[in-house]
């Protein structure tokens, strides 16, 4: 069995832009249009519709217990909110991604070609006003897995259209490891 060690870094500026640059996420932010408006009731931009295929959107609060990776991928985008309004001591939550798409990466994975540089764990910050929201965008493979801690488990908020299948990938030959844990 092959194993592919992942070492977590810290959420950052710098990793956001480069997991937008690879169209991996994107980030929630206020565009020019709406920055820059000068009439009197404002203005709206739209960052993307779901397909009507998928459905309606839903809004989904997950609490995550996971530690075993368990990569999958959706035919659509979603959105994270990662907030913490109540301030609870949460166990670390890691978003793990590969860092190519869905068809590059199925391609990596029949040829027993992945090693750790395909992927990413992002340790998940919340309530940062420019690393907690941003939008996972379609074939995205990825998951989310917590560190065992004796603490309350991971919250967060997910907005997605409602028919969107969580599409898992079977990767059986492959053992992730979040560095410093056995």
């Amino acid at each position: 069995m092959k194993i592919i060690n992942l070492k977590p870094v810290k959420s950052s500026i710098k990793v956001f832009n480069f997991l937008e640059k690879k169209s991996l996420i994107k980030t929630i932010k206020p565009t020019t249009k709406t920055l820059s408006t000068r009439t009197k009731t404002g203005a709206v931009d739209i960052l993307y519709t779901s397909k009507k295929t998928f459905g309606s959107h839903r809004l989904m609060c997950i609490g995550k217990r996971t530690q075993k990776v368990q990569l999958c991928y959706h035919l659509d985008n979603e959105d994270f909110m990662f907030l913490n309004p109540l301030n609870i001591d949460f166990q670390k939550l890691f978003l793990v991604f590969a860092l190519d798409k869905f068809d590059v990466f199925s391609k990596k994975l029949s040829q027993n070609n992945l090693k750790h540089s395909d992927f990413i764990a992002l340790e998940i910050i919340y309530n940062d006003p420019n690393l907690s929201f941003f939008t996972m965008l379609k074939k995205t493979v990825h998951c989310e897995i917590i560190q065992n801690e004796d603490k309350q488990h991971p919250v967060f908020f997910v907005t997605e259209s409602s028919e969107l299948k969580n599409n898992k990938i079977v990767h059986k030959n492959i053992q992730f490891i979040i560095d410093g844990e056995k």
